[in-house]
């Protein structure tokens, strides 16, 4: 869904990190948003070498996964072990591959705050705009009315 550049929005910057198969790590910037307009989803956005990699997945998934392993299919998140330190490890697949990413919890956290701060849970139906999300099933714009 197209995003309004007028609508509530709250990103945070964290410092990621690619678990590699034999346990090593590679830092892997990286930044959470989340939009009032599109009021389920958060975007995360990964910068490699070669240009930024971008999952939108279910705000709920993320908040969830910050205290208890969740998700199934494309996006798995799960708290580290506490003997590890306070980390999240996100689980990305798809077709061509999968990666196994760190993140630091507390700031996962803050962010989660702020999201639900600013659309709090069972109030997302309040930012839906229905006129937009039946024209772009329909295929269509507001400008061709």
């Amino acid at each position: 869904m197209n995003q309004s550049a007028h609508a509530p929005a709250v990103s945070r910057d964290l410092q990621m990190q690619v678990v590699l198969d034999n346990d090593a790590r590679v830092a892997l910037p990286a930044s959470v948003s989340y939009c009032a307009n599109d009021p389920f989803a958060v975007t995360a956005s990964f910068r490699t070498g070669e240009g930024n990699v971008t999952w939108v997945f279910a705000r709920d998934l993320l908040r969830d996964g910050l205290t208890e392993a969740v998700g199934e299919g494309d996006v798995a998140i799960r708290p580290v072990h506490p003997s590890r330190g306070a980390k999240v490890l996100i689980t990305l697949s798809s077709p061509s591959g999968s990666a196994r990413l760190e993140g630091p919890r507390d700031d996962l956290r803050l962010f989660v705050n702020d999201m639900y701060s600013l659309v709090p849970e069972d109030e997302e139906w309040r930012y839906v705009r229905i006129d937009s999300v039946i024209n772009e099933l329909l295929g269509s714009s507001d400008d061709a009315r």
